[in-house]
């Protein structure tokens, strides 16, 4: 069904966009052309005219690119974002489905700052208050961070922390935690077991923006049952979902990788 209020012009220079995108080279007009379906002269005429806009531009050998205008104005879609506006429906769903307390988190200078949190109705509250800071080697919000940096990069950071003993099961060995921290890049998400505050459960999941760098946090945490559990396992999917879905409304777009 075609919608009576689109310009069909307009309409075709998008399709010519996405064709170039996808391409991920600068094409010859005849290969455009043929890729879009529309004759050369149709085309031509959309090219000359997002050229005039810096929208498209042209190799020395003729053939035709994104132009770097489409660049700004990804960066200024980018800075207009607020994270707390685009992840607060999802921390709220998650909120919901998993009847935990919901936080937003990111990394700064060795700790994690809570940037948002959605409380769970009823019970203790057990959120931190938002611009809080945390530590990174003891939080699941922290081992998230941790699994995304170089490993020498990540040893460096907690040999320069105080690994204070929070808890009896607060881990401050920096090579059990190294591998713990291996253990979180390779499945998606980390845990916390009581580390940080005795009797609370975490679990946290990446969100990456639109250059693909972990950039965000988003978790539960609350008294969750054992991490043996299905009703943990559930949360766990449930968290990695919510992250997931964030970072396509940040942009993010997972490279698939190469057959």
């Amino acid at each position: 069904m075609v919608d009576g209020n689109i310009i069909l012009s307009v309409a075709k220079a998008m399709e010519l966009l996405q064709i170039m995108n996808q391409a991920g080279k600068p094409l010859l007009l005849k290969d455009l052309a043929a890729l879009c379906g529309y004759p050369k002269s149709t085309v031509f005429g959309l090219l000359t005219t997002m050229r005039g806009y810096d929208v498209v531009t042209q190799t020395p050998d003729g053939r035709y690119a994104l132009g770097m205008r489409l660049f700004e104005y990804g960066r200024q879609v980018e800075r207009s974002w607020d994270i707390s506006l685009v992840a607060r429906p999802y921390m709220e769903h998650l909120c919901r489905e998993a009847g935990a307390s919901v936080m937003l988190s990111v990394y700064e200078s060795g700790s994690v700052i809570t940037l948002d949190q959605v409380e769970a109705r009823g019970g203790l509250r057990i959120v931190s208050d938002i611009g809080s800071r945390l530590p990174v080697f003891c939080t699941s919000q922290g081992k998230v961070f941790l699994a995304h940096m170089s490993r020498a990069g990540a040893e460096n950071l907690l040999r320069s922390q105080n690994m204070t003993q929070f808890t009896p099961h607060t881990v401050t060995d920096i090579p059990a935690l190294l591998r713990e921290v291996e253990t979180c890049r390779g499945q998606g998400y980390a845990i916390e077991n009581g580390e940080y505050k005795i009797g609370l459960r975490s679990i946290s999941a990446p969100i990456y923006n639109v250059e693909g760098k972990v950039q965000y946090t988003v978790g539960i945490i609350g008294m969750l049952r054992s991490a043996h559990s299905d009703e943990f396992h559930a949360a766990v999917q449930q968290v990695c979902a919510t992250a997931t879905m964030i970072s396509a409304a940040l942009g993010y777009r997972k490279q698939e990788e190469a057959l």
